[in-house]
């Protein structure tokens, strides 16, 4: 069977994790922050979003340093909770075949509604269009992983370039005051930080993605070193990014407007640019939105390989192109889960995505990785998360507060899928052992 091959250094890392942590998620979700927060407190949304993403981020960098190869997530809980590691990274994978398609889907619908900008008339195809472009990156995906990996870079460039435009448009028209969220008015004159719990959700589906290089490491050259750096430098990144446009958004809009608009990017900068400048731009925001689709693909396809490569999944998902060694079985899987997701509305996809995923894996792994500490700690670590436990308990307590928030995080979907799962691996666990029962 063909292996996989070490074809990512760290810019392509970068580029893969930055294309798919940014896509259309800020320019789709802004205004359900600021509406969620009543105006300007949205602010504190962002913050909060991204002290868990570089707080969880680093138990994730001393984890992938520790055990890097291909399924990330799925290695470390395995490894990290002894016997019942089966059972946790096995819950892992079963979540996956449902909030991987769900976080592809929500891409596409991003990208069909900004496609009304440039083209009017596709806003009465939002699911086709969200669809075909599932499948066309699914197309675009068969192939090795070096031209995967040229063209992320190329996707990179794009997003950017996208970013720098929007945020060096409204520079000149930014006022410090946007980012004093302490002093907003609440226009739907709720009290304090009412909806904090679900602004934060939409926040942080915006930074998610930073842990995606970890899903590939059997592809990354030196994982050890490679794979922390891209984590660490794509969310500081990001954060800076992600503050400054939306301070920059709320400088230029009013506010009423920008918390109902459901392209609000494009309104920005028609106001600054003009309309058809702001018409040549939102193409490449279609550009963005399509990289961040098609970095989740890969890094989620190469989850389901791993597993099935490691005996915990259906074995077919384990099988390579003969010649370029891609795992065509787990891609075409998902473009096509991803693609039947499409008729779904983008509210419910972002509010599944997180029920689904806050508790598997995100604050198991952080436990797992405090467990490690206790029950190895002469294991090598070449990457030791800082000021540790310190990120280890902010990243819990956020996640913590967005799955008990009265907003509710973690919704009923996300426990009937751990349940099922539950039963569907003491099915599997059964029958295994009726198996080897019969056999002997």
């Amino acid at each position: 069977m063909s292996e996989l091959r070490r074809d990512i250094g760290l810019w392509r890392g970068i580029a893969l994790n930055m294309i798919d942590m940014v896509g259309i998620g800020p320019f789709i979700t802004i205004p359900l922050i600021l509406s969620e927060m009543g105006g300007g407190r949205g602010m504190l949304a962002w913050i909060l979003g991204g002290l868990l993403a570089i707080s969880d981020g680093l138990v994730t960098a001393e984890l992938s340093a520790e055990m890097p190869g291909s399924g990330g997530s799925y290695i470390f809980l395995r490894h990290a909770y002894g016997r019942a590691g089966r059972l946790i990274s096995f819950l892992f994978l079963f979540q996956i075949l449902f909030s991987a398609p769900l976080s592809m889907a929500s891409g596409c619908i991003g990208f069909a509604n900004y496609l009304k900008v440039v083209i009017p008339s596709a806003g009465n195809h939002i699911a086709l269009t969200a669809t075909i472009v599932c499948l066309l990156t699914m197309l675009l995906l068969l192939r090795r992983i070096e031209s995967i990996g040229k063209f992320s870079i190329l996707l990179w460039i794009g997003m950017l370039l996208t970013v720098t435009i929007v945020i060096g448009a409204g520079l000149p028209h930014l006022k410090l005051d946007a980012f004093a969220f302490w002093n907003a008015p609440r226009l739907d004159l709720k009290a304090g930080y009412a909806g904090l719990g679900a602004a934060l959700i939409y926040a942080v589906y915006d930074y998610l993605g930073y842990y995606n290089i970890c899903y590939i490491g059997d592809e990354v050259r030196d994982p050890q070193r490679t794979i922390p750096r891209v984590i660490v430098i794509s969310i500081l990144t990001i954060g800076v990014i992600y503050l400054v446009m939306n301070a920059c958004l709320i400088s230029v809009l009013p506010m009423k407007q920008a918390m109902t608009s459901p392209s609000i990017v494009a309104d920005y900068l028609a106001v600054l640019l003009g309309k058809r400048a702001a018409q040549w731009i939102s193409i490449l925001i279609l550009w963005t939105a399509f990289a961040s689709i098609f970095s989740l693909m890969i890094g989620y396809s190469r989850i389901l390989y791993a597993a099935a490569r490691d005996g915990n999944f259906f074995g077919i998902f384990s099988k390579l192109h003969a010649t370029e060694a891609y795992p065509y079985v787990s891609i075409l899987f998902l473009g096509c889960i991803a693609a039947a997701f499409c008729s779904l509305s983008l509210k419910n996809v972002l509010q599944a995505i997180l029920s689904i995923r806050a508790v598997i894996p995100f604050m198991a792994q952080i436990i797992g990785a405090v467990i490690l500490r206790q029950r190895e700690p002469n294991r090598p670590r070449p990457f030791r998360m800082w000021l540790y436990p310190l990120p280890a308990i902010i990243a819990l307590g956020l996640w913590g507060y967005i799955v008990t928030s009265p907003e509710k995080g973690l919704r009923v979907g996300g426990l009937y899928v751990m349940a099922a799962g539950t039963l569907f691996y003491a099915a599997r666990w059964w029958l295994e052992r009726r198996r080897n029962f019969v056999g002997t």
